[in-house]
């Protein structure tokens, strides 16, 4: 076969060539043609100088709470060239594109100079970036050290210098620029960063200190006048000597300049109000509107947000773990590792509203939202949606009568589960009121197994939670939630039966007036009105006479509630509730280290502290049809008559009352001798360390035994 000529060669590789780069070149420009979008909707369109105004609803009666600028709403209003001393836009200009004013986006000599360096170098050594660049990068590009992503910085910062004047750029340059951390928080602006380092405003800065803050931006958090305060200062100086060339600075400004030691005057950012809600908010907004809606500002955010209210949960969550370390060694010792972390979460029934949304102890410690994003075990905090499941069922009443008494549940493979009360003691016959509101957990188990977990798992679903296993332990919470659906999962006992969907996001509006997005409260019935008054009823019998007692300390002896420990004393939980407001506190460390106290020791306290200073309506829900009253014996359940202990005044679904009165006179003490343990138990404050390490092995060997179950079920369905 003939050997092709040189120009056969040429030609015959020319066509595949010419088609390669032409399909290389239109995806650039599709890339580029999308990011230019990007840029006119996300920096062009963009008003940094608007603020979004957030407002609260709740009452029903609107009213501003905060006004937020940017991406990131934060509270900072955005600097104004025109307002700034012009040492301070000049220090910038000197230090990261001193030809600013007269190049297109792009700097030729500059690209040429560092194009020189970079061969010489072998890599991307030197950028050469103009401020226009910059911003492009910051907003839309990686930071990777590549030809590609030189080009297309290149071609928007073009478009960019075309589209928004040069005040514009340096203005929005001087905003959004990266000065380091602050105690978890990004420094972004020159406003916070003047803040910061010389407790005063941009428009007060005096040349060597704008000069000190450029000089930090290429690595603000190693080079700041703290940590490096020589490397600074020769950066500064050479700064100060740019401006001196180009005649920003006359001779005697500079030697003044030059003069000055960096000093550094320590002040603080300022506080975003509100902050675990507003970031709770702004993530609503993005969902529903889109980032770009968001960052563009001149938004009318209307949440549900009660402002007394929130302010009263952040003092109390704040304090609470001080409260606790004073008291408690092992909680001391452990926070110094693991901070205690406290969260509460308030909910209106009638709507869903969250009026209140504290996700932990201290937002700039650890801004990580546990009323949603945390999944923990909720203890007897679950246990009102099995005695719900039994109370619906007929099969059980009130005064129904159960045995506290050992018992063993196979579980699987010749495993055996054996639930112990708080005290590991048992007390022969209790009435379902009283196990309830003592929060036992034998009788709770012996109850489920009677009615069937399945019925109790099908319940708990009607409410709201998922991921559900029909297992023994369920009606002991077992399972994991989160905070917000068992917050919403109790909005139905006030509610007598409709569960109201939990929500922040009430409206957003546009500058114009124009609403972008409205919410529509919505409520389910999830029980019947019936049964959910009786569960009511028991849950008000926890803090007239069970483990919330401790609530009338506070004086709201008048709410209803649960508390929830769980059975290796690692969470302590109370969700409670008045006609207006269910609000439920977790207390626990985030690594499940043990708190080693009940929820009347370390939930309730917060609970009490918070609600005590808010208002609200602590009226009950009047009796539906379907239920009757009768008087009752307290120690048999049976209907109460002279001679009796008694009575108390329960309530029954219709035919499921008691119809055979308690024994009287001597036969009647008799049986109450043989039947009935007078003593009563308080669930422990909290527990020894021995007593601890012998649960931790029960739980251990229990918790791989219902996993064991588990697995198994798993298969089963798979």
């Amino acid at each position: 076969m003939p050997r092709l000529s040189r120009a056969a060669r040429i030609a015959r590789w020319t066509l595949p060539l010419t088609f390669a780069l032409f399909i290389a070149m239109e995806a650039l420009s599709v890339y580029v043609f999308i990011l230019n979008r990007r840029v006119v909707n996300e920096l062009v369109n963009r008003s940094w100088r608007v603020p979004t105004i957030i407002v609260s609803a709740a009452g029903n009666r609107e009213r501003e709470i905060a006004r937020v600028y940017g991406a990131d709403w934060r509270v900072s209003p955005p600097v104004v060239i025109g307002e700034l001393p012009p040492q301070v836009p000049n220090a910038f200009l000197a230090a990261e594109d001193v030809r600013f004013r007269s190049h297109p986006g792009i700097d030729p000599i500059g690209i040429a100079r560092a194009v020189f360096k970079n061969l010489r170098a072998g890599e991307i050594a030197q950028g050469g970036s103009t401020i226009p660049q910059q911003i492009i990068k910051q907003h839309f590009l990686t930071q990777e050290r590549t030809w590609r992503r030189k080009v297309v910085e290149a071609v928007l910062a073009v478009v960019l210098d075309f589209r928004l004047s040069k005040d514009d750029l340096l203005e929005l340059y001087l905003n959004d620029v990266y000065l380091g951390h602050y105690q978890g928080v990004p420094i972004l602006g020159i406003d916070e960063a003047a803040r910061l380092y010389f407790d005063k405003s941009p428009r007060a800065l005096r040349p060597d200190e704008a000069a000190v803050l450029a000089a930090m931006i290429h690595a603000p958090n190693r080079d700041n006048p703290e940590k490096r305060p020589d490397i600074v200062r020769a950066r500064r100086n050479a700064i100060l000597g740019v401006m001196h060339a180009h005649r920003w600075l006359d001779d005697a400004a500079y030697h003044d300049a030059i003069a000055r030691d960096v000093d550094v005057t320590r002040g603080a950012l300022p506080d975003t109000p509100f902050p675990y809600y507003l970031h709770a908010l702004r993530n609503d907004a993005i969902h529903e509107v889109g980032t770009r809606r968001v960052a563009a500002g001149g938004l009318t955010i209307v949440c549900e947000m009660d402002p007394a209210a929130q302010r009263a949960a952040e003092i109390v969550a704040r304090r609470a773990p001080a409260s606790l370390q004073s008291r408690f060694w092992w909680i001391r010792n452990q926070s110094r590792v693991d901070p205690l972390q406290v969260a509460i979460l308030s909910i209106d029934p009638r709507t869903g509203g969250i009026r209140t949304l504290v996700g932990g102890t201290e937002f700039h410690q650890s801004p990580f939202d546990r009323t949603t994003a945390m999944r923990r075990q909720p203890g007897s905090a679950f246990k009102p949606f099995a005695y719900l499941a039994a109370i619906a069922s007929k099969r059980e009443t009130t005064a129904s009568l159960l045995l506290d008494a050992p018992v063993s549940i196979e579980l699987d493979d010749n495993h055996t589960w054996q639930p112990q009360n708080y005290d590991e003691q048992f007390r022969g016959r209790v009435t379902l009121r009283e196990s309830f509101e003592r929060s036992l957990n034998v009788p709770t188990v012996r109850m489920t197994q009677r009615i069937g977990v399945s019925r109790v798992k099908s319940t708990a679903e009607h409410f709201g939670f998922d991921h559900l296993a029909a297992i023994p332990a369920l009606p002991l919470g077992v399972t994991e939630v989160s905070m917000r659906e068992l917050t919403s999962a109790y909005t139905a006992f006030p509610n007598l039966g409709m569960r109201a969907d939990p929500y922040l996001l009430r409206e957003v509006r546009a500058r114009n007036g124009k609403s972008l997005y409205r919410h529509e409260a919505k409520q389910k019935r999830v029980a019947g009105a019936d049964a959910t008054y009786v569960m009511h009823t028991l849950l008000r019998g926890v803090v007239r006479r069970g483990t919330a007692t401790r609530l009338k300390n506070y004086g709201l002896g008048y709410v209803a509630g649960k508390t929830g420990t769980t059975n290796d004393y690692r969470d302590a939980w109370f969700v409670g509730y008045t006609a207006d407001m269910v609000t439920s506190v977790w207390v626990g460390f985030d690594r499940g280290a043990p708190l080693r106290l009940s929820s009347s020791e370390a939930a309730i306290p917060v609970w009490g502290a918070y609600m005590r200073q808010i208002p609200h309506t602590p009226a009950n829900p009047a009796p539906p049809q379907g239920v009757t009253f009768r008087d009752i014996d307290p120690e048999t359940g049976m209907l109460w008559q002279e001679g009796c202990p008694g009575p108390i005044r329960e309530v029954f679904l219709d035919g499921t009352q008691p119809t055979h009165h308690c024994p009287a006179g001597i036969f009647g003490r008799i049986v109450r001798r043989v039947l009935f343990d007078e003593d009563h138990f308080d669930e422990p404050p909290a527990i020894t360390f021995e007593k601890f390490r012998r649960w931790t092995n029960d739980v251990e060997r229990n918790r791989r035994e219902v996993e064991s179950a588990w697995e198994k079920l798993k298969r089963i369905f798979d």
